[in-house]
């Protein structure tokens, strides 16, 4: 079985890169998660919030969107959503074609302020999911390579 190490520099990018947008935008939460809703980090005050379920959630939520965005013979998905509820407020955006930002806030925080920010990380964020995407790539086809001999030695022996 190979082992599967991710690079680290991309996720000391990916901290670094949250931090800065937590603090410039006063936010509550941010997270960052792969585009299947696996959440990969979060930052900020995230008490009374399931985040692994929420990154799930903002992903069919872009999923969604971006069957809209079809449906409406857009030439591509949307790039963001902005969701405004009466005391918190979620702004979720595509990293590329492989990850998702949702930023949680508050009225006491501008839209216009996390929006600033939130496209300023996202640019950062590409240049960094530009560097894992080969790691992800090598991770998910060893995956599928061992699954299937797993698979096949399963059923060889539950039927020998």
């Amino acid at each position: 079985m190979e082992t599967l190490i991710p690079p680290r520099e991309p996720f000391i990018k990916i901290e670094n890169c949250l931090d800065r947008l937590l603090n410039r935008s006063r936010a509550l939460c941010v997270l960052l998660a792969d585009i299947s809703g696996q959440l990969i980090s979060e930052k900020g005050n995230n008490e009374g919030l399931d985040t692994s379920a929420l990154a799930a959630l903002t992903a069919s939520n872009m999923a969604a969107t971006a069957e809209i965005a079809r449906q409406l013979d857009e030439p591509a998905p949307f790039s963001y959503l902005f969701h405004e509820g009466q005391r918190r407020h979620i702004y979720i955006s595509a990293i590329g074609a492989s990850f998702l930002l949702a930023i949680i806030f508050d009225e006491m925080t501008q839209i216009g302020l996390v929006r600033i920010f939130a496209r300023l990380a996202v640019n950062e964020l590409l240049e960094v999911a530009s560097e894992l995407e080969p790691w992800l790539e090598k991770a998910s086809a060893v995956v599928d390579r061992e699954f299937r001999g797993a698979l096949a030695q399963g059923l060889d022996e539950a039927f020998a």
